[in-house]
């Protein structure tokens, strides 16, 4: 997805590592509105990139391990 982004949109890729940044210092908090994903996804997080995409994620042994940069779950 982030190679998507990067030939396609250079504004979502510098919103994207924003809120990289931004969960790598607070993994639950912060910008994006970080929500706990449920069911199949219990144990990932979801931030907003914008209404339509979502950064989906979890925090693992201090680092983020990213499985989604688009669409919505």
């Amino acid at each position: 997805d982030y190679l998507y982004w990067q030939k396609h949109d250079k504004r979502m890729v510098e919103r994207i590592n924003t809120l990289i940044r931004e969960a790598q210092r607070e993994p639950f908090s912060g910008m994006g509105k970080p929500e706990p994903l449920k069911h199949a996804l219990s144990g990932f997080w979801s931030r907003r990139i914008t209404d339509e995409h979502r950064m989906v994620y979890r925090a693992v042994n201090n680092a983020l391990e990213i499985v989604q940069l688009r669409f919505h779950y």
